[in-house]
């Protein structure tokens, strides 16, 4: 009987054993049992499924050997050192992987006295903290690059606290950021910080940097695969060629407007793909640096605007208060900003409108919408004037009114000037000038061209005639050939339009991507000229969806930047749009010749041409911008026109629709 429960006991013990080996094995923190001279006597399955080392490979080895040799000595001595005060202890380490890379690793021990053949021995749990210091050097960077977005003052700055970050979590030397040039297919260097190569500018085709802007997304390449895409899409080896090549696109919205790269020239280990969130961080915080700036330059610009602005703008509180007024509504109203601070605009009352008008008024913005009208005021010295006035609320980021802003402009002389009869008389009279101009317009439109089309065949028949000569006339019967082609097709739209048979084909209109078009379309036209067009639009990111004619609106753009063009010889041509609650309103401005008073009331009238200096040679029918109000008018649209001889042109446009789709 006592052997029988000495047996039953001995299997007892062989199953507990079996139970606490299983558990053991299954742990997720790895353990070891070690000797005072670091010999590992018993580790769990964990040290393979971390390091890669098998329990027979480290098994009698030294534990010791597994720790960094930089960190050996002075780990031991805090081991041995809280073995004797406590007899337990926590530190951590690096411990080596079978692929010869380090992990990080937290170790609590514990010392275990007599109980291996009498002698003292170490338990040891350690777990895997690489991934948690490296969540937490990542955060920090992040927050350390989103300050720095704020804080910095150039991308230079910025370029250099990215560089530091990125040295907290990983060892980079060479990394560069290059922005991307669409139009000329060119990578230019906003940082650099290179080992080898100091480039400032290079091709996007070939390169590999271009072929990550291609693909549109994140990608690591070692040396291998950029040998592979050499020989396969003939990538070109640019300077010294990385063992490891790293880079995230940088994106403005959908657009790829950059690049930022990581690489090493020594060794295929120093980056692996879970590097590739880091540099997806740092290129997201590049874009957020750059639409920040961007912002603040629109921001900037807009204060200057204002503040030259030739229009009175008034901005108050939302209770009516006066906050700020510009020069010009001190200059045209007699008070001074001191005068106006805090006080209501009624304080210009004329007393010649109805309560009804200014209850109606107030109705509106403070409902948060737009107020338009004509508002006779008394400047401070008494003398009556009249006003065309916008005035729109200004909204928080919560939609809650903060502000009101009005922006008026002097029309004292024109509803002095203009009466019915004066209206009528100088219609009757452009209309026999246009009569006159009509004929004039198309005979020489098309008579000139036609008379060099027909010249330049005959010297094309002359068998003198050499192949640059003939190719220099096919050219000028080319332009000619257009230039009436031009004219005809004008002369045909405009009478579709008096026709009433030119019909609307409504579709969803992607009006950002159109902008982009139109300027893209006609910017080589604009630069031989010396030109630059440029967009303003409501968002850098986002999309605007429509419902509207994309032809006719095109258009509608085409006819106001082809005017620009034609009556400019330098400057800048605007085109953009504003987001408003029952239409979109739209806009191109120049810096040409201007328009005076007097040719605005008729500029939109056929055949009504606007006759530019004596350097300044100008085509065409005078078509266009009655075009242009053709469709507008077909639309249900509007169309005005802010100008200033010698300083140029602004047409302003809306075209209703329903609620617009920004994506």
């Amino acid at each position: 009987m006592k052997e029988l429960n000495k047996e039953l006991e001995q299997i007892k013990q062989i199953m507990e054993e079996r139970e606490l080996k299983l558990i053991m094995d299954n742990s997720f923190n790895m353990i070891a049992n070690i000797d005072l001279n670091g010999q590992i006597l018993f580790c769990n399955e964990a040290y393979n499924e971390v390091l890669g080392f098998s329990k027979d490979e480290l098994i009698n080895k030294s534990f010791y050997d597994l720790l960094h040799p930089d960190e050996r000595s002075s780990t031991k001595e805090k081991l041995f050192s809280q073995l004797l005060d406590n007899r337990k202890g926590k530190i951590e380490s690096s411990l080596l992987t079978s692929e010869g890379f380090f992990r990080v690793a937290e170790h609590r021990f514990r010392l275990l006295p007599g109980n291996i053949n009498g002698r003292d021995s170490i338990v040891i749990t350690s777990q895997d903290i690489t991934e948690k210091l490296r969540s937490e050097l990542v955060l920090k960077v992040q927050r350390n690059l989103a300050h720095s977005v704020v804080t910095s003052s150039s991308f230079s700055e910025f370029y250099n606290t990215i560089v530091t970050e990125l040295n907290t979590v990983m060892e980079v030397n060479n990394v560069f950021v290059a922005f991307y040039d669409e139009e000329k297919d060119i990578l230019k260097m906003g940082g650099i910080s290179d080992e080898k190569e100091k480039i400032e500018e290079f091709e996007a085709k070939g390169s590999l940097t271009g072929h990550l802007i291609r693909g549109g997304k994140s990608a690591i390449y070692y040396y291998d695969d950029i040998i592979k895409l050499h020989k396969a899409e003939g990538l070109r080896l640019l300077g010294t060629i990385a063992q490891v090549w790293l880079g995230s696109p940088v994106k403005s919205g959908d657009k790829i407007i950059g690049a930022i790269v990581i690489q090493n020239y020594d060794s295929k280990n120093a980056f692996s793909r879970v590097d590739l969130d880091i540099i997806e961080i740092v290129a997201n915080e590049i874009a957020n640096f750059l639409e920040i700036k961007a912002a603040e330059e629109a921001s900037q610009k807009l204060n200057i605007a204002v503040i030259q602005s030739p229009a009175s703008v008034i901005i108050t509180d939302s209770t009516g208060k006066i906050e700020f007024v510009n020069p010009k509504f001190s200059q045209l109203t007699g008070y001074e900003i001191e005068d106006v601070i805090g006080k209501n605009p009624k304080i210009l009352n004329s007393g010649n409108h109805p309560k009804e008008m200014f209850q109606d008024l107030w109705k509106t913005i403070s409902s948060g919408n737009e107020w338009r009208g004509e508002i006779k005021n008394k400047k401070k010295n008494g003398e009556f004037y009249w006003e065309d006035v916008s005035i729109s609320p200004i909204f928080s980021d919560e939609g809650r009114i903060v502000n009101f802003v009005g922006v008026k402009e002097d029309i004292t002389d024109r509803k002095n000037l203009i009466t019915d009869l004066i209206i009528a008389k100088e219609r009757a009279e452009e209309s026999d000038r246009l009569k006159t101009a009509f004929l004039q317009n198309i005979s020489h439109e098309i008579r000139t061209p036609m008379n060099s089309i027909m010249g330049f065949i005959e010297l094309l028949q002359d068998p003198d005639t050499t192949g640059e000569e003939k190719k220099e006339y096919i050219e000028i019967i080319e332009k000619s050939g257009n230039r009436m082609l031009s004219t005809i097709n004008d002369i045909i739209n405009i009478s579709k339009i008096e026709a009433g048979i030119v019909s609307l084909n409504c579709e969803s209109v992607d009006l950002t991507a159109l902008l982009y078009e139109i300027a893209g379309t006609f910017r080589p036209e604009a630069e031989k000229k010396r030109m630059l067009i440029t967009t303003d639009l409501p968002s850098l990111t986002n999309k605007t969806i429509i419902e509207g004619d994309q032809e006719k609106i095109f258009a509608i753009f085409g006819n106001l930047v082809k005017n620009s063009i034609k009556y400019s010889c330098r400057g800048t041509i605007t085109l953009g749009f504003r987001i408003r609650e029952r239409f979109i309103q739209c806009f191109v401005k120049d810096t040409g010749i201007g328009i005076s008073k007097e040719k605005q009331q008729v500029i939109f009238e056929r055949f009504t041409r606007i006759e530019g200096n004596s350097s300044l040679s100008v085509e065409g029918a005078g078509l266009g911008l009655s075009i242009v109000k053709g469709y507008l008018d077909l639309m249900g649209g509007e169309i005005s026109l802010q100008s200033e001889p010698g300083v140029g042109s602004n047409f302003i446009f809306t075209i209703p629709l329903k609620a617009p789709q920004v994506v």
